[in-house]
């Protein structure tokens, strides 16, 4: 992984829709409302447009840890702003901060996410082991 600078950030921008609000599968449909299992999707593909620039040839990255705090309701049509911020790098390990914000630049969700860099083929013989169990 070539050096990633502190304060790299990357953005993902998204417009709410009905499969992004709350519907799990053995109680169904909850509220009409962005989901927070979506918002941690949304951060965790936020912080690996951090990452994607830096991989040299023959890495990939794995996600290792995601956190959620969301703080306010988001509808279907809501534009959100995820943008996520590189805060640290430990060897082959990147944590960012992410932070989701609505077109009325209110804070609607914060947090972070950490992932690790490994070859690709030590990644491809982990998950090739895990599928044969």
């Amino acid at each position: 992984m070539r050096a990633i600078p502190v304060g790299t950030a990357a953005v993902l921008e998204v417009q709410v829709t009905a499969d992004m609000t709350v519907d799990f599968a053995e109680l169904g449909r909850v509220h009409p409302v962005y989901a927070t299992y979506t918002m941690a999707k949304h951060f965790e593909e936020a912080g690996r447009k951090v990452l994607l620039p830096h991989l040299e040839d023959g890495e990939e990255g794995l996600g290792s840890s995601v956190s959620v705090e969301h703080l306010a309701p988001s509808w279907v049509g809501d534009r959100l702003r995820i943008e996520a911020r590189c805060v640290e790098v430990r060897g082959n390990r990147l944590t960012c901060e992410v932070t989701a914000t609505d077109d009325d630049g209110r804070e609607v969700g914060r947090g972070t996410t950490g992932q690790v860099v490994l070859p690709r083929d030590v990644l491809d013989g982990l998950l090739d082991s895990a599928n044969r169990r």
